[in-house]
């Protein structure tokens, strides 16, 4: 089937489009070959091409998940630096094309264990992109749910990508596969440095074009992308839920209200589908809350080795039971202890995270804090043990009214009178000097080790911290 898509500027029409997250269900057979038409999956189905003077050419797939937010494989990225040239990506709809063109892509990397010169990079990218075609407002932005869940051994799954192949006169001729098999491993993870993220392995084939490409389980819901494959099978698919660690700038205007974008952020905002017990805390560490038969098969797969032992559900809740009052009274401690010694120009860099203008910043010339309220929501991050008798404790917690005394000068004070009485309260003058409070809510993270032998703690250290919006107040 041929189709013609004309590349234009942005198209900000792709806010309006209707979204839809409709599945369709494919026969649970063993084998690869073409998908029924060419449009049946929308536009989840995204061609990742690159053009050139002849036209173009399809180098992998990729999953739209959100309006203007699709995953892939990051080595189908990595070819286009190599031709100097960005990519193309294209979705079909019945006699008509839409084309997209990049804005942000991001993947997690770390440290090589081998090569203190190399990045590890995560097989799974996270873009976003422009419309920049025709919207064809009469079809809807059709958009692949996602399932955060880990495969079991056995169940079946199905891979939809495109072929590698050119692209002529800027008709798009191509070919969608679709291949289907069994799961035969997890590697929670991952495969060595060549596939560092959490991954596992089908009993299925599939052909070069297909990398990027959705990986879907019986109710038609994206739990992976293509990773890389064996001609003939197996094939390697990285889990779905790297992307959530990912944030890009967004590509409508719903999601440009911060500087960049999570998953879970569209997804709060109606703009993403997402099945799954997914829990964040401040500093965006992700918790998969999983069913037993998922938890086992992690176990299962994880090399003893590798495994950091740790405190199970009940015994992490035993723990808090006896021992969270005093892990709240020295976060308390720790805190206002550590704030308290702050040299003046990193206590403004704290304050300065509440929007505080900068004159009244530089003219704080002496500080105190205290905690007013104490602490809430205490969370433990990890509990892993270290030694027998040692757990080494990781935790979070708010302090739900942290008060700033700040002193300025009076000359100073009422030249930035204005700004000093919109952010701060309870302002005094006295000798030439103007005293003032600021309140803040904050969350703080915080490690230290427990010995069961002697039932004690060693002494707490505050790690991070996270500033929650400042709380409206009444001037005096």
């Amino acid at each position: 089937m041929s189709h013609t898509v004309l590349i234009t500027p942005d198209n900000p029409a792709l806010a309006d489009l209707k979204l839809s997250w409709a599945t369709v269900e494919y026969s649970a057979e063993d084998g690869i070959g073409p998908l029924r038409s060419l449009h049946e999956a929308g536009d989840a189905l995204v061609a990742v091409g690159i053009l050139d003077g002849d036209g173009a050419t399809i180098l992998g797939s990729g999953v739209m998940v959100g309006p203007g937010l699709l995953v892939t494989a990051t080595h189908v990225l990595d070819e286009f630096p190599r031709h100097g040239t960005p990519p193309v990506f294209m979705t079909f709809l019945p006699g008509a094309a839409r084309a997209w063109l990049p804005i942000d892509v991001i993947a997690l990397s770390k440290p090589s264990e081998f090569d203190d010169q190399r990045r590890v990079v995560s097989e799974l990218s996270l873009v976003s992109c422009a419309l920049n075609s025709e919207a064809h407002a009469n079809f809807p932005l059709m958009l692949a749910p996602i399932q955060i869940a880990l495969p079991l051994i056995g169940e079946r799954l199905w891979a939809i990508g495109f072929r590698h192949e050119a692209i002529e006169e800027r008709a798009a001729l191509v070919t969608p596969l679709i291949s289907s098999g069994l799961v035969t491993a997890a590697y929670p993870n991952g495969r060595g440095e060549r596939m560092a993220s959490p991954c596992f392995e089908v009993n299925m084939d599939t052909v070069g074009g297909m990398s990027g490409g959705a990986v879907v389980n019986a109710d038609g819901y994206l739990v992976g992308i293509l990773s890389s494959s064996f001609e003939g099978g197996p094939s390697y698919v990285t889990l779905i839920w790297e992307a959530l660690r990912l944030r890009v700038k967004g590509a409508v205007p719903k999601l440009q209200a911060q500087e960049t974008v999570s998953l879970l952020g569209a997804k709060t905002l109606g703009l993403v589908k997402l099945k799954g017990d997914v829990q964040r805390n401040p500093w965006g560490d992700l918790t998969l809350n999983l069913s037993d038969e998922e938890t086992r098969l992690i176990a299962d797969s994880v090399e003893v080795s590798a495994r950091n032992p740790g405190l199970n559900e009940d015994e992490r809740e035993h723990f808090l039971d006896a021992w969270g009052n005093e892990l709240e009274s020295m976060g308390s401690e720790a805190t206002i202890a550590a704030l308290g010694s702050l040299p003046l120009p990193r206590m403004r860099g704290f304050l300065r995270a509440a929007d505080i203008p900068e004159q009244c910043l530089t003219a704080i010339v002496s500080f105190s804090v205290e905690d007013f309220e104490g602490v809430e929501d205490l969370e433990l991050i990890s509990a892993e043990i270290i030694e027998p008798e040692q757990i080494r404790i990781e935790y979070f917690f708010l302090l739900q009214s942290l008060i700033w005394m700040v002193e300025v000068s009076g000359d100073d004070y009422h030249r930035h009178r204005h700004d000093f009485r919109e952010h701060f309260i309870n302002v005094s003058e006295e000798d030439g000097v103007a005293s003032m409070e600021l309140v803040q809510r904050c969350y703080f993270k915080a490690a230290t080790v427990f010995d069961r032998d002697r039932a004690a703690f060693s002494d707490v250290s505050i790690t991070s911290s996270a500033i929650r919006p400042r709380r409206s107040t009444k001037r005096s």
